[in-house]
């Protein structure tokens, strides 16, 4: 998909795509800013398998905004015969261009194998918001867990070497004793801005997540003074989604001055 700003709107002039990937209309939801653009990526086939490769790339020109999502959590089966699934999202943004890149999580059932890789690669004065959160579910109610995920999210500043390298790699695992946490994600928020800035604004939002019922979670200040990032740990998907819109509420009205226009129940 690529993105660009036209007059006082972004529009999407480049969509191609083919299965499972699903692109319908556009929609203008959110007032700030006033120039962007929301897509819903969605998937016909509703889950990932061991012998799917899928890609994305995401464009965006000098000024474009756009909020891109999905449909709903998106659930990753078993992998039979060593398979494993795999997603690659490249991410271009250009000078002064804005993207929200935040799918709902992945729910990966016992046997799922998962390899995730996200390069983003962003010229100065570009803003980018990115999420990434999971889950493990057992319809059994057994304790079977996923095989493999791995998970890789590197961040170019129009430099030859990454700035940052977020990797995690979880394998192994077999069967656990029942934790309290069961959900996990990690929110990015890449953005010039002080370091001073950025450093009262991690204080400010680890102090907020605290008061989430259910939730452990901090922010800290990415290397080089790339931005923000924070992680979560929660009791279920209610509790890292509300953790995740506080701290979508924090980076726009540190970009923007404002909030966005919706919210879930408990925000403020």
């Amino acid at each position: 998909m690529g993105f660009v700003r036209r007059g006082d709107r972004t529009v999407l002039d480049r969509r191609i795509f083919t299965w499972p990937f699903v692109i319908t209309r556009t929609f203008r939801l959110d007032p700030v800013p006033t120039h962007m653009l929301t897509v819903i990526a969605q998937s016909s086939s509703g889950a990932f398998h061991g012998e799917d490769h899928l890609r994305q790339h995401l464009r965006l020109e000098e000024g474009a905004a756009a909020h891109v999502t999905t449909q709903g959590a998106t659930s990753v089966h078993r992998a039979d015969g060593g398979l494993t699934a795999h997603e690659t999202v490249n991410i271009i943004i250009a000078r002064g261009a804005y993207l929200e890149y935040l799918p709902e999580p992945r729910i990966l059932f016992p046997g799922a194998a998962l390899i995730q890789r996200v390069d983003i690669d962003c010229e100065p004065g570009g803003v980018v918001i990115i999420a990434d959160a999971f889950t493990s579910h057992d319809p059994d109610r057994r304790g079977r867990l996923f095989r493999t995920l791995e998970a890789t999210t590197t961040l170019y500043l129009q430099e030859d070497e990454p700035v940052l390298i977020d990797r995690m790699h979880i394998s192994g695992l077999g069967r656990l004793q029942p934790s309290r946490y069961k959900a996990f994600g990690t929110m990015l928020a890449i953005a010039s801005l002080p370091s001073a800035t950025l450093g009262q604004i991690v204080l400010d939002l680890s102090a907020q997540l605290t008061g989430v019922s259910g939730l452990y979670a901090a922010a800290s200040v990415l290397p080089g003074n790339a931005g923000i990032g924070v992680r979560f740990a929660a009791c279920d998907l209610r509790s890292l989604r509300l953790g995740s819109e506080m701290a979508k509420f924090a980076f726009r009205r540190m970009i923007f001055g404002a909030p966005p226009a919706f919210w879930r129940e408990g925000v403020m």
